[in-house]
């Protein structure tokens, strides 16, 4: 059965003037529809359900819209960039997390070293207004105030692995 979030991922693609193919776990063969030969394999992950008073905020920082996930990492089929898609109701519309796979891999074993061994992630995003989204996996109150609280010159955690922000709907890394 095709998810709201792959119906709309769809949608974007179209628009983006974008042709693809989908496998039976989410993982699209994307390119160009000018475009013959190059592609891009991109893996669609969407979030769990999840709980705010739970997976959110407990220091009452306003976060927009929280995605939850738990997947393996994929030994045969590897690909480019992966795609991470958050209910938002706030504003009533599917964000997505679009970044390329190396560097997920990069932020996300620096932050779990553990998470190599078993080949499995969990991950929480937070969308927080202004267009920011973090890495709130396994943040404990005091690091949630330390890094996500804003201040004068915005989140300290601006510009770390946890700041996920320039992804947030990052389209233009899907073209080929």
């Amino acid at each position: 059965m095709i998810s709201p979030a792959q119906i709309e991922f769809g949608k974007k693609l179209l628009e983006l003037g974008l042709s693809y193919s989908v496998n039976n776990e989410n993982f699209y063969a994307i390119k160009r529809q000018t475009d013959g030969g190059n592609h891009v394999i991109v893996r669609l992950i969407s979030s769990l359900p999840s709980n705010k008073q739970l997976h959110g905020s407990k220091n009452g920082n306003d976060v927009q819209a929280v995605g939850r996930f738990k997947f393996k990492f994929p030994t045969e089929l590897v690909p480019d960039i992966l795609v991470f898609t958050i209910p938002n109701i706030v504003n009533n519309q599917t964000e997505f997390i679009v970044i390329p796979n190396q560097e997920f891999l990069k932020r996300h074993f620096k932050i779990n070293p553990g998470s190599i061994r078993r080949k499995r992630v969990g991950l929480v995003l937070w969308i927080m207004d202004g267009g920011c989204a973090y890495d709130a996996t396994n943040i404990s109150p005091e690091g949630e105030w330390f890094f996500l609280s804003e201040g004068v010159n915005g989140r300290l955690a601006d510009g770390t692995e946890i700041d996920y922000s320039k992804y947030l709907n990052s389209w233009r890394r899907l073209i080929v």
